[in-house]
């Protein structure tokens, strides 16, 4: 069930077999096309038989697929929220919460795309974390700044012995530049990646009371992302007869 292609709201009092006076046949809310004989309603809104029928179907692919398509469908929401996320952050200084709640929508959508509009909570809380990472991501260029910052004063603090310098055979200095590029492998640089991520996903609880008003915009954001994936049962009633209301107002 593809979340395009489902209705979800679901206004009340609302009857699509009672045409207005003057109005034209009604139309589809999937295909947008015209109701010939017949319709249904579906979560509130007409649809063809045609699109009820799809809408029955189940969607395509496995649970695993459809999981894997919303992940790669909701990261690529998040990284283009994060760069607007940053980008405005960057230049106010400011976290602003529509363009958090903006961030949580690019990722719910993605994953609401990926996965066909199924819902439920697998994919409430993809969306989440995907949210998540994409708002905390944007303070990783502040952290390296620190951190290169605090590196560069303890270099400029450090004293230098001309005599250690001297008695360092010249020799040893390949095998030194050897020694530093073995130590920067491929393991330490995942390690040196996983520490920067967990600190950027502790920077909002950092501050402690002082950051509030930014842990409450990433919960609009996070709330965003999860109430886009819910799951929503659907309800078909019909099918009603187009201009059945119209032959009995015409009889009375």
């Amino acid at each position: 069930m593809s979340s395009d292609a489902t209705p979800v709201s679901s206004p009340e009092g609302l009857r699509f077999d009672e045409t207005a006076p003057g109005a034209g046949a009604p139309t589809c809310a999937q295909c947008q096309a015209p109701i010939g004989d017949a319709y249904y309603e579906v979560n509130g809104h007409v649809v063809c038989p045609g699109c009820k029928t799809a809408l029955e179907r189940s969607p395509s692919g496995n649970g695993a697929s459809r999981l894997l398509r919303a992940a790669a469908f909701g990261l690529g929401g998040a990284v283009v929220g994060a760069g607007i996320y940053y980008a405005i952050l960057a230049a106010t200084g400011y976290e602003i919460g529509l363009v958090a709640i903006a961030v949580g929508w690019l990722v719910g959508r993605g994953v609401q795309k990926g996965s066909h509009g199924i819902g439920g909570w697998a994919y409430q809380a993809l969306a989440v974390g995907l949210t998540y990472l994409a708002i905390v991501s944007t303070y990783v260029p502040f952290i390296l700044n620190e951190v290169s910052g605090d590196d560069t004063k303890a270099s400029a603090a450090a004293p230098v012995s001309a005599a250690s310098t001297d008695s360092v055979p010249a020799s040893a200095t390949p095998a030194t530049a050897d020694t530093a590029g073995a130590a920067i492998s491929a393991s330490g640089l995942a390690l040196g990646i996983v520490v920067l991520v967990a600190l950027a996903a502790a920077a909002p609880f950092l501050a402690g009371f002082e950051n509030v008003i930014g842990l409450v915009i990433i919960g609009f954001a996070l709330y965003q992302a999860w109430q886009m994936n819910r799951r929503v049962p659907m309800t078909i009633n019909g099918p009603y007869a187009v201009g059945r209301a119209q032959s009995v107002s015409g009889s009375e």
